[in-house]
């Protein structure tokens, strides 16, 4: 795959620099052509707003009769479609009406609500126009210079804006239907993300939550009442997982009334050791009741052994899918081997929504029906329920938002994967830089693109890039063992954890929005060997 479109420059276009180019006013636009140029050749989208089609349409169809051009407004219309990326954007319907009887450009008014709503810049002649707009205005006698400037800004993490953009007409339409049915909670669109996951992922169920962590708490409960036929497991409990992960792992094993037993990791792939949880297995004996795999990064565990350990001692799997919608193990999804797979759709993740949500997959009906009524205040029927519930509902909302970005996570994900390859191939001869290494049977979605630093010091290294522009981040700073929360509330930990440690001390995200172009992740390869 190609990282085609560049998606970094968010420019509107007014409508007489569209008239420009469809007239060849080159009279009254000497540079319409170097614009053209400009946007075709570095791949820049061309953004409209709805309110605009109609005045171009009919002011072009206009221009042509006067002038007696035998060309219609929609071949010309047409063609411009053809040879031009364009993106259509709404027009908000929250002007202020009393505007539309005052002497104020209606037009003029509309295209910059429709570039306020997602922060573009306008692209206009219109001297009135440009003075109203300030900075987010631009001349096109301006527009090089701009160009210029801009490619020199500060790289983010993510830039999910231009992820909403690229995205955006299903999002609104899929928004729309809620908007218009107003069946915000468990409404249609819920049960449809259900359907179109669980076939996705390869499971039989799948449960809408309303959070990650909430799937995660959701799942242990479950398999306590599945299990020990009791709300909550002992303290006694064991449930093995990763030091090496964001808090909300090791706090629903606390949640749910069991102590996290921690087991160190891998450190080429930064996943739990299989060998080591075999030996923790062996340790504690009976007292330890399940596994819960995290797919860091986007890579997933080994699957093969992780099953194979908890088949032989009659153990759960949980696997904690935050961070890897779309990972395989052997060809097959993560969120398909455990007894749950527990999936976060946080707005950075690979598949994110407009808030938090969450989603449970499985295969076993008893623990499908036991999650529905834990995430409804615990029971069938809400006013005689069996369980210490939640209100853990993934909201109408957000799954229309998700079942619209669902059209676009492979892409998404190939994209990831392709700046992998450039990261991969720009940063290989860099020595004190480790790169991200790929089992045979896994095929990584990138949540993060994460190195490790050799004999230099990380938090050094990640100031200079930010004083180059250059935004990094450090997924995990404190390992979960080192956290008060465990220290106070119990957990038990396996021998040592110095992989864990180690790591906490010397990886680095760098940036890998799915939408960067080439370009943009090449300056970034460019800094990292300059530090």
């Amino acid at each position: 795959m190609h990282l085609e479109k560049n998606m970094d420059y968010k420019i509107l276009w007014d409508n007489n620099i569209v008239l420009d180019l469809f007239l060849l006013r080159t009279k009254d636009n000497p540079y319409i052509k170097e614009i053209e140029k400009t946007f075709v050749e570095n791949d820049i989208p061309i953004y409209l707003s709805s309110s605009q089609l109609h005045n171009i349409k009919f002011i072009l169809s206009k221009q042509l009769k006067m002038n007696n051009i035998s060309v219609s407004a929609n071949d010309i219309i047409s063609l411009f479609l053809k040879t031009h990326s364009i993106k259509l954007l709404k027009t908000p319907s929250y002007i202020d009406l009393e505007k539309w009887a005052s002497s104020i450009d209606i037009e003029d008014e509309l295209i910059k609500l429709s570039a306020e709503t997602f922060n573009l810049y306008i692209l206009t002649r219109d001297e009135k126009f440009l003075q109203k707009l300030g900075k987010k205005g631009i001349h096109p006698k301006e527009l090089k210079e701009f160009i210029k400037n801009f490619a020199k800004r500060n790289i983010p993490m993510l830039d999910l804006t231009s992820e909403t953009i690229y995205q955006y007409e299903k999002i609104e339409k899929s928004m729309d239907n809620v908007i218009k049915k107003s069946n915000f909670i468990l409404g249609d669109e819920v049960k449809q993300l259900e359907d179109r996951i669980a076939s996705y992922i390869g499971t039989k169920y799948a449960i809408g939550v309303s959070s990650g962590t909430d799937a995660l708490v959701l799942s242990l409960r479950a398999l306590a009442i599945q299990r020990k036929n009791q709300e909550y497991w002992d303290k006694d409990d064991l449930i093995i997982t990763t030091p090496f992960t964001f808090t909300a792992t090791g706090d629903a094993i606390l949640r749910s009334g069991a102590t996290p037993l921690f087991v160190d990791i891998d450190l080429d792939t930064y996943n739990i050791n299989p060998e080591l949880i075999e030996k923790a297995v062996q340790k504690y004996g009976k007292r330890v009741k399940g596994i819960v795999p995290v797919h860091l990064y986007g890579q997933s565990c080994n699957m093969d052994e992780i099953v194979r350990i908890a088949k032989e001692n009659d153990l759960f799997i949980v696997e904690d899918c935050a961070q890897s919608f779309g990972a395989k193990w052997d060809g097959k999804q993560t969120g398909s081997f455990g007894d749950t797979g527990c999936f976060s759709f946080f707005p950075s993740k690979n598949l994110g929504g407009f808030g938090d949500g969450g989603m449970i997959t499985t295969n076993d009906e008893e623990l499908y029906e036991i999650i529905l009524m834990l995430r409804k205040h615990g029971g069938k029927d809400k006013y005689n329920v069996d369980h210490i519930g939640y209100n853990a509902r993934l909201d109408t909302i957000q799954a229309a938002v998700l079942l619209a970005k669902m059209d676009y996570i492979d892409e998404f994900t190939e994209r990831r994967r392709k700046i992998a390859e450039i990261y991969n191939e720009g940063l290989k001869e860099a020595d004190w830089i480790k790169l991200p290494k790929v089992l045979d049977k896994a095929y990584h979605v990138y949540h993060q693109y994460t190195i490790k630093i050799k004999g230099k010091d990380r938090n050094e290294i990640q100031q200079k890039l930010k004083e180059k522009g250059i935004q990094t981040m450090v997924y995990y700073p404190v390992p979960l063992h080192k956290m008060k929360v465990f220290q106070i509330n119990g957990m038990e930990v396996f021998e040592d954890l110095k992989n864990s440690e180690l790591a906490s001390k010397n990886v680095l995200s760098l940036p890998i929005e799915p939408l960067y172009n080439r370009n943009f992740v090449e300056k970034i390869i460019e800094q990292c060997l300059g530090v």
